[in-house]
């Protein structure tokens, strides 16, 4: 059992989906909702493992979570209240879709605790809803973003772009739609692995380059709406900011349960058996280490990497956290990419937008 006493996100990845979208990568599995019983024994069964922990964020994803029926989210839910101490608990979100989401749901999450839905809307264009192979429709998810508002729940929106098709005016009427119920938008550009079904149909390389005028526009627009981009791919009004992905970009600790989840604990990243077939299996020998993936990160590494994630941030990261040679290459790079004062340095918009070019400039040092 390993007891962590510091405060910690605790992170659920449900394996659960109606459909596999078109351009999605993350483990997830159709037509298997019968399993879900199993899995939660299984889970249970691993979040034994960290009894007693303290924490302070919660976020369940996926998959998609809302394919629960409740029962299964009353265990869920006595899985997490049993097994790990939430008394100082400052933020609990779930992912939603709008095909599967109900009022029911949003009375069991009000009920429980839970402050945030992420509602993974993509886009408010049926064209490029059906392009992406989503299970919704434009009005499905318009209701689906009054209905959380109704229960007073902060709405994080998640909208995809670069999408075949798509063009400026349709990204900025999803951005305007949203922005009628949302408190939180992150705005992700469509990228296909080799192995996902939207390969088969397009070719990436023939759109990708596209991107940059929508991220650019997200930049221009959403600032204005007083939606303030406060990392590379995330905009909200001031204290509307995601606190359990900030654990992310700082190196906190985030416990992480299921099939696939990756977790970080005190310099050692780790990652679950990557199928329920396999996540079943360890559970039945109570999850050994054989099951699981380590990466020890040196202190070297784990100040590349925390120069990295917190520069994804408006809030940058201090210079006293800075290896030289880190320092050293950022000062190399144009100027204009950087917000440079004597304590810190962060992005600027255009350092946003170039985001990739500087992290690879620093991965490997």
């Amino acid at each position: 059992m390993l007891i962590l006493a510091k405060n910690n996100g605790l992170y659920i990845h449900v394996p659960f989906c109606e459909k596999k979208c078109g351009y999605c990568s993350f483990y997830s599995i159709t037509n298997k909702t019968d399993k879900i019983n199993s899995w939660l024994e299984a889970l249970e069964l691993e979040a034994k493992k960290f009894n007693g922990s303290k924490i302070t964020t919660i976020y369940i994803g996926g998959g998609t979570p809302t394919v629960l029926n409740i029962s299964q989210w009353q265990k869920l839910f006595d899985i997490i209240k049993n097994n790990f101490d939430i008394e100082n608990l400052i933020e609990a979100t779930v992912e939603a879709n709008p095909n599967s989401l109900t009022e029911e749901h949003l009375k069991f999450f009000r009920d429980n605790n839970f402050s945030r839905i992420s509602l993974g809307v993509q886009s408010l264009n049926d064209n490029e809803l059906k392009i992406l192979g989503r299970l919704h429709n434009s009005s499905k998810a318009l209701k689906a973003m009054e209905l959380v508002k109704n229960f007073d729940f902060n709405l994080s929106c998640d909208l995809i772009f670069a999408i075949p098709e798509q063009n400026l005016m349709s990204w900025a009427k999803s951005l305007k739609g949203v922005l009628n119920f949302a408190n939180h938008i992150s705005t992700y550009q469509l990228t296909l692995e080799p192995d996902v079904p939207m390969s088969k149909k397009y070719n990436y390389d023939d759109f990708n380059e596209n991107g940059y005028k929508f991220y650019r526009y997200a930049q221009y627009y959403l600032p204005k709406k007083n939606f303030i981009q406060y990392e590379i791919s995330n905009f909200a009004p001031e204290g509307n900011e995601c606190k359990h992905n900030i654990l992310y970009w700082t190196q906190e600790n985030v416990i992480a349960l299921g099939a696939a989840a990756v977790g970080y604990i005190d310099g050692v990243r780790y990652k679950n058996p990557e199928t329920l077939e396999k996540y079943f299996e360890a559970a039945k020998n109570n999850f050994p280490d054989e099951f699981i993936e380590y990466e020890i990160l040196t202190p070297h590494e784990k100040q590349i990497e925390l120069a990295i994630l917190k520069l994804r941030t408006k809030w940058g990261i201090k210079k006293s956290e800075l290896l030289p040679e880190v320092e050293a290459v950022l000062n190399s790079m144009p100027s204009d990419l950087f917000i440079n004062t004597p304590e810190k340095i962060s992005l600027s918009k255009r350092g946003m937008r170039l985001g990739n070019s500087i992290w690879c400039e620093l991965i490997d040092l």
